[in-house]
């Protein structure tokens, strides 16, 4: 379902009218770029129990069968491009319409596409830190050492992880502590593709509200904030944010 013209110039004048506007994104950002929503319809937690693979007490207890599972299902992903949505959303920060983002996603499209202020509340599969020494190496040199063994250990004898929270995991403190500020300070919180179901992520939003903020929802499904909403669009996030985008620079 397409937003209606209406729809798309109202968003675009509500991000005119603030001068401190935060995005907040979830999976729905992301899979028109090829890289599935785990919780949706047809999602991998759908297929696999997430705490048997993704928890943390699953790489403790056995991260070999923890690395396989991540090459198996995660790895393809690296592929993954940033889409419209992606790209418009860097703009909009260059063009200085927009504080930052936050986001749920570990993929690192937002970064890819030129995002600058960019919050990782769940982390990043970009890079992957020693849990005995706290030594940190990229993403490609931890491929090399899934490509020769099993378990990718550091120099010292620890074990390396991906810089992702897992399962059982706290968010990091820091990281959630600046969202939490960026939401009590913001005008305009927009949320796109995100049902708003995994918490603590799920309370910025309700956050932004009670301080005083307009919150946009951008999701094909419904959301709990949907009644508290100055504008509901229920369309993909690419070709809302590439009408937005266009609407702002035409008036320009």
């Amino acid at each position: 379902m397409q937003g209606s013209n209406d729809e798309v110039q109202a968003f675009a004048r509500l991000i005119e009218g603030s001068d401190n506007t935060v995005v907040f994104t979830g999976a729905g950002i992301s899979t028109a770029s090829g890289i599935p929503d785990f919780r949706g319809k047809d999602g991998l937690w759908k297929k696999v129990n997430p705490m048997d693979v993704f928890s943390y007490s699953a790489f403790k207890r056995d991260p070999a069968k923890f690395y396989r599972f991540y090459r198996d299902r995660l790895i393809p992903l690296f592929g993954a491009k940033p889409n419209y949505a992606h790209i418009a959303l860097a703009e909009l920060e260059s063009m200085g319409m927009l504080r930052g983002v936050i986001t749920q996603n570990i993929d690192g499209l937002h970064s890819k596409a030129g995002t600058r202020n960019l919050l990782e509340i769940h982390g990043t599969m970009q890079h992957a830190t020693c849990q005995r020494c706290s030594r940190r190496i990229d993403i490609d040199t931890l491929w090399k050492m899934l490509d020769e063994k099993e378990i990718p250990y550091c120099d010292c004898g620890g074990v390396y992880k991906i810089d992702v929270v897992l399962f059982e995991e706290p968010l990091p403190q820091d990281v959630w502590s600046e969202a939490v500020a960026w939401a009590r300070e913001c005008k305009l919180l927009i949320v796109i593709g995100s049902s708003l179901q995994v918490v603590p992520a799920a309370e910025i939003p309700w956050i932004a509200y009670e301080s005083g903020a307009k919150v946009v929802i951008v999701n094909l499904s419904p959301t709990y904030m949907d009644a508290h909403a100055e504008l509901v669009i229920r369309e993909g996030a690419p070709d809302v944010m590439r009408r937005v985008l266009e609407q702002l620079k035409r008036r320009g």
